[in-house]
């Protein structure tokens, strides 16, 4: 009954998310919007991994510990034949397969990115050159400015880029590439990432990876914009629209849509809005754990304390009874 109620969890969690996170009001909170979405996919990994799990562990089992979880296995895979050792085999096993898939998508993910930004900034600390500032400057003719985060994180400049840009507007997308590096912006996408390799069929997966690319964008704008302002910030990114390397987060990213929240900013959100979308974040990673941890609670109450025991010597049951 508990993996039901996981599965229904995150079966409704997958459906919902894509309609409750895409709309308008997700620009005016992107802070807030990529926590909902990263807790979204952390609710529905846990809500299928524990309930294939309680296939095959039931909750007595795991209320038992470490111990009752080993005991519930063996048993399994020792009776392996009979309806109910079968179904909590095959729940392991797809436990086991789910989770292999996203960690092995987390540690590729992260070590192809990092790969590529080494070779990347290998490639062009022969043709750069630092500036005062600490950023790198590159002779190019295409008007790029984009960070590769590491550590040390690097902004990088081509020329073009130098003799495109007013001062006010390059002032703009250095702090813009700097909110990147110092907010670990990388880190975010590389999340949404991994969960869509993991699950590439999943719609909520494609459209977790979009949406906090997009919004880690909006953060890094509203940054730049609250010392430069809009006006700097819109005609930066024209200028340098969509001309940043994969693997890097770049000031030109989705232009069209950033020009437009700049010139004309969604409503400031309320303190209501901003409470719902925090609770609604702690529902989401707090959920599955809270059914399976209520589920064994009841079953080790129910073996400790059963409700059927025999009236004790001298109770009116007893009495009646004699």
């Amino acid at each position: 009954m508990t993996s039901l109620v996981l599965l229904v969890w995150a079966a409704a969690v997958a459906a919902l998310a894509r309609p409750a996170l895409t709309g308008g009001w997700t620009t005016s909170l992107p802070r807030l919007t990529v926590g909902l979405w990263l807790g979204a996919e952390l609710s529905v990994s846990v809500a299928v991994l524990t309930a294939g799990l309680l296939v095959a562990v039931p909750p007595a089992a795991l209320a038992a510990g470490l111990e009752g979880i080993v005991v519930a296995c063996t048993r399994a895979l020792t009776g392996l034949g009979a309806p109910n050792e079968t179904l909590a085999v095959i729940g392991l096993l797809a436990t086991v397969v789910l989770a292999a898939r996203i960690v092995i998508s987390l540690i590729v993910t992260f070590t192809s990115a990092r790969r590529w930004r080494r070779r990347h900034l290998a490639a062009l600390l022969p043709l750069g050159r630092p500036d005062a500032n600490g950023w790198t400057v590159v002779d190019h003719t295409t008007a790029a400015v984009y960070c590769l985060p590491g550590r040390p994180g690097r902004v990088v400049v081509t020329s073009a880029a130098l003799d495109a840009l007013t001062a006010e507007e390059l002032a703009a997308v250095l702090r813009h590439e700097r909110a990147h590096l110092r907010g670990r912006h990388h880190l975010l996408v590389a999340l949404a990432v991994a969960f869509h390799r993991a699950l590439p069929g999943l719609p909520m997966a494609d459209a977790a990876e979009t949406e906090i690319r997009r919004l880690v964008e909006h953060l890094a704008d509203d940054r730049a914009s609250e010392r430069h302002g809009r006006q700097a910030v819109a005609t930066a990114i024209v200028q340098l629209a969509d001309r940043a390397p994969r693997h890097a987060l770049g000031a030109g990213t989705g232009a069209v849509e950033r020009v437009r929240r700049m010139l004309a900013p969604p409503a400031r959100p309320r303190t209501l809005h901003r409470l719902v979308a925090a609770s609604a974040v702690g529902l989401l990673l707090t959920g599955p754990p809270a059914v399976a941890i209520a589920s064994a609670g009841l079953a080790l109450q129910a073996a400790t304390c059963p409700t059927d025991s025999p009236p004790a010597a001298g109770s009116p049951a007893h009495v009646a009874g004699s």
